[in-house]
């Protein structure tokens, strides 16, 4: 599309005075990438809105006037509007320096969104940091594979001594020696480049948490709430009642990921003691879907046995974990000898019924799916529940056949 094919548009009013420049150096770069789509305001809302961000002509104006700061994806959105309408490829340098503006602007107007953006500009450092690690353990497993082989190849050369001189011999040895040092080097550089990359690893997963966190509290802020469980559940109904069920939903899914198991437990209540069951469910689903199956354990090992929320919970994840989050929650149960977990786990698992696939070469599937099968010929048979447990834990803690 030509500029001269671009529809007409209203032209925008002058930025107010008051801006600070970095304000105002974000909104007219914001200005500018509007004018490049050709889109009116009502298009360009729309086009900007996904993925649980709502953008309406109203904020898309306080964007472009520099009242407000959009999130850090409007970005790449607004830079790929721009690319289509033009017909070009999306420059990321441009994407950058959008971003560098916008963060500027933040860090004057808005701290919770300056946040947002340190935590992505923390992650893609970690990103690429993770990325050097994993090519330096790469790098260094091929020298220590050329190192063994140039051993093997010294070693099989001084077999026969009887075809080789002196020289020969002191060379070959000293080739030998040499790359039986280096192989030790290697080997010492490659435990240590796999520990440099699980701590990559953990400190990805512990930013992942935080960015999460953030996120939440970003789009609660967003639609008018507070952070505490009123204000998360307010904003929740807000958006619901809006039809903003995407945004409701990425709410709920971001608080279940980046907040504590015990403050998630509560939020259910909150929604359950205000009617909104399907709020309460939603949350209760998300938690035991995308949660690591260890921080429920450790919830639920302190827990009473019979509490409604422990019941609730080993439910929801009975009825919607992946059976890999079960066969690790059984596993956890077993390392720690929390029998009663153990079998209040297995019992549900029965009683909903969920199948438990076979030959999925997962250690812990496997062992999950035969103590399930204990458990239904215990509950069948109409044992007591003391030996049922003391049945089902020696099943969990056999060995499994391979």
């Amino acid at each position: 599309m030509t500029r001269e094919q671009m529809p007409a548009r209203r032209g925008l009013a002058p930025l107010d005075e008051r801006l600070q420049e970095p304000e105002r150096r974000c909104a007219e770069r914001l200005r500018e990438l509007r004018a490049r789509t050709g889109l009116s305001s009502e298009d360009l809302a729309e086009r900007l809105s996904g993925d649980g961000i709502r953008v309406d002509r109203t904020r898309l104006s306080k964007f472009l006037n520099g009242r407000e700061v959009p999130r850090r994806e409007i970005a790449a959105r607004l830079h790929a509007l721009a690319a289509e309408c033009e017909g070009v490829d999306v420059n990321a340098e441009e994407v950058a320096a959008t971003r560098a503006l916008m963060y500027a602007a933040a860090c004057v107007r808005s701290p919770l969104q300056a946040r947002e953006f340190e935590l992505a500009t923390a992650r893609e450092d970690l990103d690429r940091h993770r990325a050097e690690a994993v090519q330096e353990l790469a790098d260094l497993q091929r020298d220590l594979h050329d190192e063994r082989k140039r051993r093997q190849d010294a070693e099989d050369a001084l077999e026969d001594l009887a075809l080789h001189s002196r020289e020969e011999v002191r060379a070959l040895t000293e080739e030998r020696d040499t790359a039986l040092d280096r192989i030790a080097q290697l080997e010492d550089q490659i435990r240590q480049a796999g520990a440099v990359l699980r701590l990559r690893d953990r400190d990805t997963e512990t930013l992942d948490r935080i960015t999460r966190a953030t996120d939440a509290e970003l789009a609660v802020w967003e639609s008018g709430g507070t952070g505490d469980l009123a204000g998360i559940c307010a904003s929740v109904a807000y958006l619901r009642d809006a039809d903003e069920d995407a945004a409701a939903d990425r709410i709920i899914e971001q608080i279940a990921l980046g907040h504590p198991v015990g403050d998630i437990v509560r939020l259910a209540n909150e929604f359950r003691s205000l009617g909104r069951f399907h709020d309460s469910v939603k949350i209760e689903h998300s938690l035991v879907r995308l949660r690591k199956p260890v921080d429920l354990f450790h919830w639920f090992a302190g827990e009473s046995r019979w509490s409604k929320e422990r019941v609730r919970l080993l439910e929801s994840m009975t009825v919607v974990a992946p059976v890999e989050h079960l066969a690790r929650l059984h596993k956890a149960c077993t390392d720690h000898g929390n029998g009663d977990l153990d079998f209040d786990l297995l019992s549900s698992i029965v009683e909903r019924p969920r199948a438990v696939p076979e030959g999925t070469g997962d250690e812990w599937v496997e062992d999950l799916r035969r103590s399930v099968d204990v458990t239904k010929q215990v509950l069948t048979e109409g044992a007591v529940a003391g030996p049922a447990q003391q049945e089902v834990s020696a099943a969990g803690s056999a060995p499994v056949d391979r």
